[in-house]
């Protein structure tokens, strides 16, 4: 995501691919909120589906 590579300097490629890597799984994927979700994180997003394939 765009808004974590500003201010981070990297010598390597790879280490910018694991720095927002990481961070979007530990931090935008849980805490960032989707309108196209209804407003719910990927992870409650992600369980309201499971639960519904349970519920089924």
């Amino acid at each position: 995501k765009v808004e974590w590579g500003y201010g981070h300097y990297y010598k390597l490629r790879s280490e910018a691919e694991l720095s927002i890597f990481t961070w979007t799984e530990t931090w935008y994927n849980n805490k960032r909120r989707h309108s196209f979700l209804g407003c719910k994180t990927l992870i409650e997003f992600e369980l309201d589906m499971y639960n519904q394939k349970l519920a089924a």
